[in-house]
């Protein structure tokens, strides 16, 4: 009974926990959020929560009422055989790999705390925050509306670039709602948003997209017809990441950049408040900030 227990517990968590294929059945998505819920971080809602843990403590405090003396020396029996050693080696591994997926969905869940800590901050940016000099690089990518946009032709007004894709669950929206907050005032700053996912985020995508994020006009969701085209740009900008080729995710760091007028690289920011966005875009010489 005490085994039968373990493995329908795991069997519980991976079902809360097994990470997803990146185009789930709708089905398992709805059961997996109609037990377990999801708080803004990522993880299981409160009751999601009590669901996994006191489910499974009460089965086992039941166990333990009924045969609580019998357990030790039925235990022992049970590992003494050819068979129990491999039953309790296979439950072994089943708990690492699940509490490998676990450590991995807390993660996760601690960067979405601190992106949205920053999206709450607003601190100002420290007077002697270093500026770049160095150009941007230049790219040429398509936009949402089909057309090619190119870094060179947005000369003459800053320009906010960031790295995001659609898929993303975590930090990606946390990015693109910073920048929305920023969109406050009347004179418009383009807002360049490049995919990290081109194999999925293909143009024909892209106003699917924006429409997702609720993008204002100033705001350019940006891929290409060939992934090398995309991938070059992240490139270029130092932005590393990597991608679970099973399930499509990728782990990436929140940078935005800031481009003066004259298409220099200006100010790299990892995790900016609203506030320090609209500050940097201050200190490039506009008299106003981001607007929709």
């Amino acid at each position: 009974m005490l085994l039968l227990w373990l493995a329908s517990t795991l069997l519980w968590w991976a079902f809360a926990f097994t990470p997803l294929p990146s185009e789930p059945p709708e089905w398992l998505s709805a059961a997996r959020h109609a037990c377990f819920g999801s708080a803004d971080n990522g993880l299981p809602a409160t009751h999601g929560w009590m669901l996994l843990v006191l489910g499974p403590a009460s089965f086992l405090l039941g166990i333990v009422a009924l045969w609580g003396p019998e357990l030790p020396a039925a235990l022992a029996r049970a590992v003494r055989g050819r068979a129990g050693q491999c039953v309790v080696a296979v439950l072994a591994l089943a708990v690492a790999f699940e509490g490998a997926w676990v450590v991995r969905k807390i993660e996760a869940a601690r960067a979405v705390s601190a992106w949205a800590q920053a999206i709450h901050d607003e601190g100002t940016l420290p007077a002697d925050y270093p500026r770049q000099t160095a150009p941007a690089p230049e790219f040429a990518l398509v936009d949402q509306h089909g057309a090619t946009l190119s870094l060179g032709r947005l000369k003459g007004r800053p320009v906010v670039l960031t790295f995001v894709f659609a898929h993303c669950q975590t930090l990606c929206p946390l990015v693109v709602e910073t920048l929305k907050q920023a969109s406050q005032e009347s004179d418009p700053t383009s807002v360049l948003l490049v995919t990290l996912d081109p194999w999925r985020d293909t143009p024909s995508t892209l106003p699917g997209i924006a429409s997702q994020w609720a993008v204002p006009g100033a705001f350019h969701v940006l891929s290409s017809h060939r992934v090398d085209e995309v991938l070059r740009v992240s490139e270029r900008y130092g932005v590393t990441f990597t991608r679970d080729e099973r399930t499509g995710d990728i782990a990436h760091p929140g940078l935005v950049f800031l481009i003066d007028a004259d298409g220099g690289l200006a100010y790299t920011f990892s995790n900016p408040s609203p506030a320090w966005v609209r500050e940097g875009l201050r200190r490039l010489g506009r008299t106003h900030v981001l607007a929709g």
